[in-house]
């Protein structure tokens, strides 16, 4: 397992520099500080709000309900995380539609609405998973174990 660890790790470092390598080789500087800024940006938006939010509603679902299974729980935090990283991917890009750009084919969707119908279809989803989840589990607890015969 350790060497499995190192070589993802080492992988991992060498796919990093190959990237800053091509970055370095095919973008101009300019356009590597606004790269920079971005990814600053999402770090700050990442550690500093949709992280604590994450935790802090997985927190206080367990201490509401200690009754609710951990499944259930893994589950809606799942949905939050697919629900920030999406925020994090398409918020720049409705940002940058309300300055405009100098082409209109660069942004040509209204991603703020895009960005909802993306929240709602996961929250569908994660709605259904939870009654997958739970209706499964109401269908095992009903049946007799076998190995306590």
């Amino acid at each position: 397992m350790k060497a499995w660890r190192s070589a993802l790790v080492i992988l991992g470092v060498l796919l990093t520099l190959f990237g800053a390598y091509v970055m370095l080789d095919t973008v101009k500087p300019v356009k590597i500080a606004g790269v920079a800024l971005w990814f600053l940006a999402a770090l700050i938006l990442h550690d500093g709000i949709i992280a604590p939010i994450v935790f802090g509603v997985g927190f206080a679902l367990r201490k509401v309900g200690r009754s609710i299974p951990v499944a259930v729980l893994a589950i809606l935090q799942a949905g939050l995380v697919v629900a920030s990283v999406f925020a994090i991917i398409v918020l720049p890009a409705v940002y940058k539609k309300t300055l405009g750009t100098k082409n209109p084919t660069v942004l040509p969707f209204d991603y703020g609405t895009r960005l909802v119908i993306v929240w709602v279809a996961v929250a569908v989803l994660t709605a259904a998973a939870i009654a997958v989840y739970l209706a499964i589990a109401k269908r095992q607890n009903a049946r007799p174990s076998i190995s306590q015969a």
